[in-house]
């Protein structure tokens, strides 16, 4: 991550504040949960049907953690498909799948404060991002590339790559 690929710091930073939306959507779901240890909470997110709704903002952080660990050469190009990608998500307008997603998460967000905070930050470091390409089949192959990047990571060759 030298001088010569800002876009990885600017994505490490846009991953932490994703992290803080995460962490504020499950502050604020913890009040309405019966009380568990945070054990069980982790299982309970990753496992239940009740909390499949989160997978799109947990899952998007993990693969770009995963990229930031493994792909020394994400392209600028990548990082602002990511970028992309991820204000979509938070905004809404992204893929029909992401809808359960969307539907509790703007529920909290006009409801709590602290997760209201976390958004806007985390999209002020979304749009610190590079901008994607004003050509459309530049954008539509980057973020394939992305989402191949992605689909690779999660496979046990990619999950094990040394970098």
């Amino acid at each position: 991550m030298g001088p010569e690929h800002p876009w990885l710091g600017q994505l490490r930073d846009s991953s932490a504040a994703l992290q803080a939306v995460l962490g504020a959507v499950l502050e604020a779901e913890r009040r309405f949960a019966p009380p568990v240890s945070p054990l069980e909470r982790l299982h309970q997110i990753t496992t239940s049907p009740e909390w499949e709704w989160l997978q799109p903002l947990y899952r998007l952080i993990a693969d770009i953690d995963h990229a930031l660990a493994y792909a020394n050469d994400l392209p600028a190009s990548e990082t602002a498909a990511i970028g992309a990608h991820a204000r979509e998500l938070l905004s809404g307008t992204g893929a029909p799948l992401e809808q359960p997603f969307v539907e509790h998460y703007r529920a909290l967000l006009q409801a709590d404060p602290a997760v209201a905070m976390a958004h806007a930050a985390a999209l002020r470091s979304l749009l610190a991002l590079p901008p994607e390409s004003a050509s459309e089949s530049e954008k539509l192959h980057a973020r394939h590339q992305w989402n191949e990047r992605r689909r690779y990571l999660r496979t046990p060759q990619g999950a094990h790559r040394d970098s």
